[in-house]
């Protein structure tokens, strides 16, 4: 099987689906689209490899036809706040803490605490990397804890 004739079926099966969820048969595609019910078959099989306006078409159409979530906005420090309140009721104190990420003599460090009973500094060559290591070693550390 060739790599093309496969991406074409990859990409026909997504235009199929997308038709569906939008709840419409082929020859309703066509009525809402300028291609015709055969060569939109075409495309959804992968025997004709579909263009990217038709790949629009059906995107465009899926959009109008499948209702959006609701979009709500909320605040990213409530909810922590929230969180932390719901933590500091259970323990008295947070359950993790991760310090900013500092540069040292030789890279960077990212303190953190676990429960306030371990305390560690993760190493990496930049601030990133560091943060990434400390998430790494406390994930770990919860793993052990979950072992136990």
């Amino acid at each position: 099987m060739s790599s093309r004739g496969e991406q074409g079926r990859l990409v026909g099966a997504r235009l199929r689906r997308l038709r569906e969820e939008a709840g419409l048969s082929l020859a309703g595609l066509a009525t809402r689209v300028p291609y015709s019910r055969a060569a939109l078959g075409h495309y959804e099989t992968g025997t004709r490899a579909a263009p990217s306006e038709v790949i629009d078409w059906y995107e465009r159409v899926h959009a109008q036809a499948v209702p959006a979530l609701p979009r709500v906005r909320r605040d990213p420090r409530a909810a922590d706040a929230a969180l932390a309140a719901a933590i500091a009721h259970r323990t008295g104190r947070p359950l993790i803490e991760i310090g900013r990420p500092h540069q040292g003599d030789s890279g960077y460090f990212c303190p953190f605490r676990i429960d306030g009973l371990l305390e560690g500094e993760a190493a990496g060559t930049d601030a990133a990397t560091a943060l990434r290591s400390a998430l790494r070693a406390i994930g770990d550390e919860l793993g052990r804890a979950g072992k136990r």
